[in-house]
């Protein structure tokens, strides 16, 4: 029988054959030839493009030698699991390398997305359904994808990743709050704000749930906080929305309804971090 393969991206990158952990060892271009087609895994890419992913600005020939001991060190690193279904998942032929992916292959990333709905496939027919799906996918997203890696194509997929989490975990609060379950919304929205601390919706969201367990002074609080977010974040002030929630909470007026998730408005972007280098994985 074969053994499970398992890839996890979310946080800290690992692969298992079995229980036995591979790459351990490896080059930091095996590695990363690993993760670029795993994450590309749904089409056979090009040996050029990897070539130079892998080898930044070196020279054509230098960047192809490169690539062929990174897929040499790959396919011998695999094997290290004793079993050889588990090098059999790298595919390079005719010009393109890609990734067998079975039943045998279990990705964090993959699973992250099918449960949050973005693959075809992912259409629960109810809404139980799909809060559970949603908890799932918060359960898989153990931390941004490849902590620690700070190259362009990583940078860009993280990111897209993010804005999924952030939005999976926008609903299951509008749910929670609008069934009432203000400690599974608490918990929810502070998640959220560990991953974006300077999210504005989900400091409003906050300062709701505090106020329907009649907590103004909490709510007031998480006020302030986003004060000190946004400024510390991204140099601006609370929205009128923002503000306007605020008015109404010091007042004692009834809280007007959250808009659902799909209509709010995107997150102001933070400031981009200058000065970020590549680092070793």
């Amino acid at each position: 029988m074969r053994s499970k393969i398992t890839i996890r991206l979310f946080g800290k990158f690992s692969v298992h054959c079995g229980d036995r952990e591979l790459l351990v060892h490896s080059s930091a271009r095996a590695k990363e030839l690993l993760c670029y087609l795993t994450v590309n895994g749904r089409a056979p890419v090009p040996r050029e493009t990897l070539a130079s992913v892998i080898a930044g600005n070196s020279s054509t020939e230098r960047s192809r030698k490169h690539l062929r001991q990174a897929l040499w060190q790959l396919r011998a690193d695999l094997s290290e699991g004793g079993d050889p279904g588990c090098a059999r998942i790298l595919n390079v032929a005719d010009g393109w390398a890609e990734l067998f992916m079975d039943d045998h292959v279990w990705i964090d990333v993959t699973e992250f997305e099918g449960a949050a709905g973005i693959r075809a496939e992912s259409n629960p027919s109810t809404r139980s359904r799909d809060m559970r799906l949603l908890q799932q996918a918060v359960g898989l997203y153990r931390g941004e994808l490849l902590q620690g890696w700070y190259q362009e194509w990583c940078l860009s997929e993280r990111e897209r990743l993010k804005q999924i989490y952030l939005k999976v975990i926008d609903e299951l609060m509008s749910h929670f709050e609008a069934s009432g379950n203000v400690e599974a919304g608490v918990g929810y929205a502070t998640l959220a704000l560990r991953s974006d601390p300077a999210r504005e919706c989900t400091h409003r969201s906050l300062m709701r749930l505090y106020c329907f367990t009649g907590d103004r002074a909490s709510a007031i609080h998480q006020y302030e906080r986003c004060i000190d977010a946004l400024r510390t974040e991204l140099g601006i002030e609370p929205d009128d929305e923002t503000r306007e929630l605020e008015r109404q909470i010091r007042g004692g007026h009834p809280l007007r309804a959250a808009k659902p998730a799909s209509e709010r408005e995107p997150s102001r972007i933070p400031k981009p971090v200058m000065g970020v280098r590549r680092t070793r994985i």
